[in-house]
């Protein structure tokens, strides 16, 4: 996943952070705000398109991954180094995982 997928990723979620902001002041019916809610929500909606399949959700730091697999981060990293589990994203120091990896199998089969 390259960095302008992430700054979408990001985008999205200021975008529906907005878009519940507007939607609570929706009562008072203020056409502009009304204006300002139907342009989030279409903007949003096209943004979504964008981003990959399966991937309308943020993506997950290690100690988040960590947590969810129930190991700590640094053996998170260790799999990761020895190839038994990959991030979505890895960009030098920058790691982020989906939240659906699961490590493969440590033992390799043979046919």
């Amino acid at each position: 996943m390259t960095r302008q997928v992430l700054a979408l990723h990001r985008a999205a979620q200021r975008l529906a952070v907005r878009l519940e902001l507007l939607e609570s002041r929706l009562s008072d019916d203020d056409p502009m705000t009304w204006q300002e809610y139907r342009q989030t929500a279409a903007t949003l909606a096209a943004l979504r398109t964008q981003l990959p399949p399966g991937r309308g959700e943020e993506l997950l730091t290690t100690a988040q991954m960590a947590e969810r697999l129930n190991v700590t981060p640094k053996t998170l990293l260790k799999r990761k180094a020895k190839g038994h589990i990959s991030p979505a994203v890895q960009e030098g120091k920058l790691i982020r995982w989906r939240g659906d990896e699961r490590p493969r199998s440590k033992r390799s089969t043979t046919t």
